[in-house]
């Protein structure tokens, strides 16, 4: 990884979040519609997530009778899925997404790369990487399933704050640095509560466009099944924020 990514290593985000996410980011409907999804692809065969976190995905398709693992750079993150999970129905295994030396071994029936987790790695080539790996890593007919996001091209610098939220106690603050050079969106959230230090939260993403998904996939024999807006099976559109791509190995 180059010298400007440095801030931002594979576990950045991880150690950003982990102690927040799951009040930020609770389960919904969304969550058991792709849990539904997976769970039903998977035919009884093992699940990886990419990027499992605190494992709000993974431990709800482990609550459809399938054995799930769990690949995560952050410790924070991890710890936090053992705590909910303590008889481990999701295996938990430290390793980076963009690195395939450090994946499991195994073959499986279903690998997902949920919320955005292709889009936090570092550069393209790191995605390419990641899908190469996917490819590598399912069983025949096996299948893979992304969720993206859905962003313009970064013409021009832009710079951005925001308010996201704002309560008794304080608010959240969410600052944008879009780099036309990089490709990348270099963010953090900024917590000011009443009573405590102020906390920086920084991320970083790269947004990937779906023709050069597309193109990855295939240059790996893996056939496009179905694009849908989210997974709920709501249908994608140029309007689309979004989209949940599915491929098949052969």
């Amino acid at each position: 990884m180059s010298d400007q990514h440095a801030p931002f290593g594979a576990d950045s985000y991880g150690r950003s979040f982990a102690d927040v996410y799951d009040r930020w980011y609770p389960t919904d409907d969304s969550t058991r519609s792709a849990a539904d999804r997976i769970a039903a692809l998977a035919d009884g065969g093992p699940v990886l997530e990419l990027g499992v976190g605190t494992g709000r995905l993974a431990l709800e398709i482990a609550d459809r009778g399938v054995r799930v693992v769990g690949l995560d750079p952050s410790e924070p993150m991890l710890d936090a899925l053992r705590r909910k999970d303590p008889t481990l129905r999701v295996t938990p295994f430290v390793g980076d997404a963009g690195d395939p030396k450090t994946w499991p071994t195994e073959r499986f029936t279903v690998i997902v790369a949920n919320d955005n987790l292709l889009c936090n790695l570092a550069d393209a080539e790191a995605q390419r990487r990641c899908v190469t790996a996917i490819s590598q890593h399912l069983t025949s007919g096996g299948h893979a399933i992304i969720q993206a996001f859905i962003a313009a091209p970064i013409t021009e610098r832009e710079r951005k704050l925001e308010v996201r939220s704002v309560d008794a106690s304080g608010v959240t603050l969410i600052a944008t640095d879009a780099d036309p050079l990089s490709g990348a969106v270099t963010g953090a959230h900024v917590e000011l509560i009443d009573g405590l230090p102020p906390r920086v939260r920084p991320w970083r993403v790269v947004p990937v466009a779906i023709d050069d998904l597309d193109r990855w996939f295939s240059d790996c024999d893996m056939e496009l099944l179905g694009r849908d807006g989210d997974f709920d099976g709501s249908p994608f559109t140029p309007s689309s924020a979004g989209c949940v791509s599915t491929y098949r190995s052969p």
